[in-house]
């Protein structure tokens, strides 16, 4: 999809993203941002900082052309090492823009949890991620690009032509050549193969299936990064925790990331309490890409279970034929009473409340919240683990299969290493620095 809005931007793309990396993914939307330039179409690329030096070069080729500026929102030094940088200014460091969106044209949006690289578009590999999008075009596209540019003027988004002369990089012309090259490697690969632009030509045409709704931005700005506070709330946090606060029947979460620490495990509790019925998705052990993260999620669990609280683990495999595949969510979405939906950056932990700047998508509609809400609780038994209590209070995974449900004791599908490597980390005083 994004790749065939690139194809038909006339005159503006805005892509503001946490990661893009120098593999297929990369340099498809390179390449496409480069051709779109070469027309005439203005790209504005903002990247956090956190993991951008891996790719300077190329985004240093690509700022050369005169229809496209790239920036870097809280950059590390270049002239040190950045290990050394972030432990000196670890209170600035830390603080990441997390922002996902995706604009073309002032006209149509995309926002969301997904980065851009080969295992966020689930076409192939050894890693997937599942993750989820939400396309708009009308009024709300304009509160998008209002908090782009909001970002884009920060004094934190550092424009990365600062860097030229501390990095070496090719000409705009060698690196789309050598883009060209790596792509021709992977040409008859199942990520390429899987490349489809048909929803974006069924928008250029109008035959695409929008549903009509009411749709709001949630967006913290850059000045969260400069609160030093420990425990500063935000925009994305104050709003989220309003608006689940209301549900009356029905509350689904799908966290990465998730860590409620002691007061979310109240708050989920006093829900459940007054009928409203809770379920909480993450990840597993085995399913995980931060398993220091799982180190601290897994202190809450049974007492989220004692509350009363429906708790579900993906797996990271669905079917044993697909057992090279790991999967690991990656989705942030929230369900309420079936009636509102919110999909963006924001995973359920300190660093999305405190720390990182994040955004959003509120949209209120009973088809789009039902239809995810019901393909949610429909897939749970096939994709995930559900966790229990035994009769002696300790943890048990339920693995339902088409042979008959299967009580797991151990973290499942996972090694004896793993699980003590997990298990030392949850001794560590990481929580308050996540």
């Amino acid at each position: 999809m994004r790749l065939g809005l690139i194809d038909r931007a006339e005159r503006t793309i805005d892509i503001q993203s946490y990661l893009i990396r120098d593999d297929i993914s990369g340099n498809l939307v390179a390449l496409r941002l480069a051709a779109a330039a070469d027309r005439g179409v203005r790209v504005r690329l903002l990247m956090d900082d956190a993991l951008t030096h891996e790719i300077d070069a190329g985004l240093l080729s690509l700022d050369v052309h005169d229809n496209i500026e790239v920036r870097v929102f809280n950059p590390f030094p270049r002239r040190r090492s950045r290990l050394i940088s972030f432990i000196a200014n670890f209170n600035i460091l830390n603080r990441r823009m997390h922002n996902k969106s995706f604009t073309v044209d002032n006209h149509v949006t995309i926002v969301g949890g997904r980065n851009l690289a080969d295992e966020y578009f689930q076409s192939g590999g050894q890693q997937e991620f599942i993750d989820e999008d939400l396309l708009a075009i009308g009024a709300v596209v304009d509160d998008v690009s209002d908090g782009f540019d909001a970002y884009w003027n920060s004094q934190e988004a550092i424009p990365i032509n600062a860097f030229n002369t501390m990095v070496p990089h090719s000409s705009l012309e060698d690196s789309t050549q050598q883009g060209r090259k790596y792509l021709e490697e992977y040409r008859d690969g199942e990520f390429l193969k899987s490349v489809d632009d048909r929803l974006a030509q069924q928008l250029a045409d109008g035959t695409l299936a929008l549903v009509s709704a009411k749709a709001a931005v949630i967006q913290d700005y850059p000045d969260k990064i400069r609160k030093l506070l420990p425990r500063s709330t935000s925009i994305t946090t104050i709003f989220l925790q309003q608006t689940v606060a209301v549900a009356e029947s029905e509350l689904i979460i799908i966290s990465p990331y998730f860590v409620p620490q002691k007061e979310g495990v109240e708050f989920f509790g006093a829900m459940v309490r007054k009928g409203v019925r809770v379920v909480i998705i993450s990840n597993s052990l085995a399913s995980t890409n931060h398993s220091s993260v799982h180190a601290v999620y897994a202190r809450y669990r049974k007492p989220l279970l004692k509350q009363g609280v429906e708790l579900y683990e993906l797996r990271p495999h669905v079917s044993s034929s697909d057992s090279t595949t790991k999967l690991t969510l990656h989705s942030k979405v929230a369900t309420i009473d079936r009636t509102r939906m919110f999909v963006g950056s924001f995973n359920l932990d300190p660093r999305s409340l405190y720390l990182n700047t994040e955004m959003g998508m509120m949209v209120d509609s009973d088809e789009l919240a039902g239809s995810m809400a019901a393909g949610i609780l429909e897939s749970l038994p096939r994709i995930a683990y559900e966790l229990q209590l035994s009769e002696k209070g300790r943890l048990q995974w339920l693995l339902r299969a088409d042979g008959g449900d299967e009580v797991i004791t151990t973290e499942p599908r996972t090694t004896w290493w793993l699980r003590f490597k997990t298990k030392l980390m949850s001794f560590l005083p990481i929580e308050g620095q996540m």
